[in-house]
C-alpha cells in the first residue's frame, strides 16, 4: 500500500495539538513531522487517535447477545462515530445464552470483520449483586468461581478481556486473583462493596470501576463504598457514561476534578443511532423516550450515547480541553486494557485514526491504515 500523508489538521501528539503531517503505511503510523513524502491527503480539523469503547452492548438495532452477525454489524456502525476498537459487552443471562454470546463475539473476531477492531469481549455479569442489579436480570446471577466462569466461556476464554463483577460476593477474592493472573481485567460494578473491600480487591487484582455512580451503592460520608473508592484509590480506572442522564454534569465534573483516570464509555444498547421506540436489552423490553432508555419499571437500561458525543459532553460538563477529553476515550482506555499498539498517535503504532471537523463531528475513521468511514 502507498504511503498516505495527512496534512492540514491539528494533530494530537503527546497530549497536545500540534501542526504536523502524519504518514501512514502498511497499517502503521510511519512518521510524524513536517513536509513528509507520500500521497498527500489535505484535511482540516483535528486528527486524533481512534476512539476505544470498552463497554457497549449494541447499536443501530444490533445486540451483542444476538450473535456474530449482530457483532459484525456493530463493528461497521461504530466507526461512524470515530470508534476504531471496541469490546462487545454481554448482559446477565443463563449459562447457555452467555456462552453463545461470547462464542458469537469470537466468531466475529475470526471472521475478519470490516469496520472497528474487536479486541475481545467484556462480560458484564453474571457475578453481580442483586441489590444493585440495575437493568441486569438478577435471576441469572451466580457466585464467582473459576468453575462457573469456565462453564460460561468454555472454548472462548482467550477472548475475555474485561469482566464486571461485585467484589463483595463469596468467592470473589479467589476468582479475581485467578482471572487477573490470566490477563483478564476485572472491574467492580453492580456492587454493594464497602470501601474496605475495595481496598482489598485492589490487592487481589481489581483494576477498574464500571459506570461510576450507576449500579453501585451511593457515596455516603460514613459509608463511602464503591464511588469513593473509585475517586480516591490509586490504581483504578474509572468508566464514566457522560450523557447527562446517567450522571448529572456536576457529577461528571466531580469525577474529573478528583484526578481519577477516567475511561469514557457509551454503555450503548441497540437503540443507539435509532429513533425513540421500544427495544430489547438482555431479553428485557426497553422504552426509549427522548433518547433515554428505561425498563418498564423505570430502571435505566444502557444508553443511546455514542462515543464522540461523550467526548463533546465531558468537555462541556467538566470544562476540559479537547485533548484531555480525547485521552479519556483513547490512551486511558488502551492503557487500562493492555492494548499497547494503539490509543496514541505515535510512530510505529497501529494507524487507528479519527478526523474530527471543526465542530468535533467525525469526518473520517481509519482502522489499521484503511478508511472504514468517510463522511
Amino acid at each position: 500500500m502507498d504511503k498516505i500523508v495527512f496534512r492540514g489538521a491539528q494533530v494530537l501528539y503527546a497530549g497536545q495539538f500540534i501542526e504536523a503531517d502524519v504518514a501512514v503505511a502498511n497499517g502503521r503510523i510511519a512518521g510524524i513531522g513536517r513536509h513528509l513524502e507520500g500521497d498527500v491527503l489535505s484535511v482540516e480539523g483535528y486528527l486524533v487517535p481512534g476512539l476505544i469503547d470498552e463497554h457497549i452492548h449494541g447499536i443501530h438495532g444490533c445486540d451483542t447477545m444476538s450473535g456474530a452477525q449482530d457483532v459484525t454489524q456493530m463493528a461497521r456502525c461504530v466507526v461512524q462515530h470515530g470508534v476504531t476498537t471496541f469490546l462487545p459487552t454481554t448482559m446477565n443471562a443463563p449459562v447457555e445464552e452467555t456462552h453463545a454470546a461470547v462464542q458469537g463475539v469470537k466468531d466475529a473476531m475470526l471472521g475478519a470483520v470490516p469496520g472497528a477492531d474487536i479486541a475481545g469481549v467484556h462480560m458484564e455479569g453474571p457475578f453481580l449483586s442483586e441489590k444493585y442489579k440495575g437493568a441486569q436480570d438478577a435471576r441469572a446471577n451466580q457466585l464467582p468461581s473459576m468453575e462457573n466462569f469456565q462453564r460460561l466461556t468454555d472454548g472462548t476464554q482467550e477472548i475475555v478481556r474485561l469482566m464486571t463483577l461485585a467484589p463483595e460476593l463469596p468467592g470473589a477474592e479467589a476468582f479475581i486473583r485467578a482471572a487477573a493472573a490470566q490477563g483478564i481485567r476485572i472491574s467492580a460494578g453492580h456492587s454493594d462493596a464497602s470501601y474496605e473491600t475495595m481496598e482489598s480487591a485492589l490487592d487481589w487484582g481489581l483494576s477498574q470501576i464500571t459506570h461510576l455512580f450507576n449500579g453501585m451503592n451511593p457515596l455516603h460520608h460514613r459509608a463511602p463504598g464503591v464511588p469513593c473508592a473509585a475517586l480516591t484509590l490509586e490504581g483504578l480506572n474509572v468508566q464514566m457514561i457522560s450523557d447527562g442522564i446517567h450522571l448529572h454534569p456536576a457529577a461528571v465534573k466531580l469525577a474529573v476534578r478528583s484526578g481519577a483516570k477516567i475511561l469514557l464509555i457509551t454503555d450503548a444498547m441497540e437503540a443507539a443511532d435509532m429513533p425513540d421506540g421500544e427495544y430489547s436489552l438482555g431479553g428485557q423490553q426497553v422504552f426509549v423516550r427522548n433518547g433515554e432508555a428505561r425498563l418498564a419499571q423505570g430502571n435505566l437500561a444502557g444508553s443511546t450515547l455514542t462515543l464522540e458525543r461523550a467526548v463533546r459532553n465531558v468537555m462541556r460538563f467538566a470544562g476540559i480541553t479537547l485533548s484531555q477529553a480525547v485521552q479519556m476515550a483513547t490512551a486511558n482506555v488502551a492503557d487500562a486494557l493492555g492494548l499497547c499498539d494503539r490509543g496514541r498517535i505515535r510512530t510505529g503504532l497501529r494507524a487507528d485514526l479519527c478526523l474530527l471537523d471543526r465542530n468535533l463531528k467525525v469526518a473520517k475513521t481509519m482502522v489499521a491504515g484503511k478508511f472504514e468511514f468517510e463522511r
